[in-house]
C-alpha cells in the first residue's frame, strides 16, 4: 500500500476517534484489528457508512414503492427532472433493489411517459 494511502488511512481513523461517540464510536472501535497497531480509517469509515444506510424494514418497503410506483410529474422541474432524480434514487439503493432490469425500468417510466 502506497504511502500517502497509509498516512490518509490514518489520518481518518484518528478524526473519527476524536470526534465520534456513543455507538457510531464503538462501530470504529470494534473495526480495529485486536493488536491495535494497524489501523485502517477507510474501512473503518465504510462500516460506519454501511451501519447509518441500513434501514428499518418499513422504511424499506416505503422506499421500495416509491421507486416501483415514482411520480415524474410532481418533480419541480416537471416530468423529465422527476425521471432524472429517479434514476437517481435507484442508484442511491441499488443494493435495496437488486438487479432491476431494464426492461422493468424502461416499462416504469413509459408507463409515465406524457402522451
Amino acid at each position: 500500500v502506497p504511502q500517502h494511502l497509509q498516512e490518509a488511512s490514518s489520518f481518518l481513523h484518528t478524526e473519527l476517534l476524536t470526534w465520534l461517540t456513543g455507538t457510531q464510536l464503538a462501530l470504529v472501535l470494534r473495526s480495529m484489528p485486536l493488536g491495535g497497531t494497524q489501523t485502517n480509517g477507510f474501512a473503518a469509515w465504510r462500516m460506519l457508512c454501511e451501519e447509518e444506510e441500513r434501514m428499518d424494514p418499513a422504511a424499506q418497503v416505503a422506499v421500495l414503492q416509491e421507486l416501483l410506483h415514482p411520480e415524474f410529474e410532481v418533480a419541480e422541474g416537471g416530468w423529465r427532472q422527476g425521471w432524472v432524480e429517479w434514476e437517481a434514487k435507484l442508484a442511491r439503493h441499488a443494493r435495496l433493489l437488486g438487479s432491476l432490469g431494464d426492461a422493468v425500468r424502461i416499462g416504469i417510466v413509459r408507463a409515465r411517459a406524457p402522451d
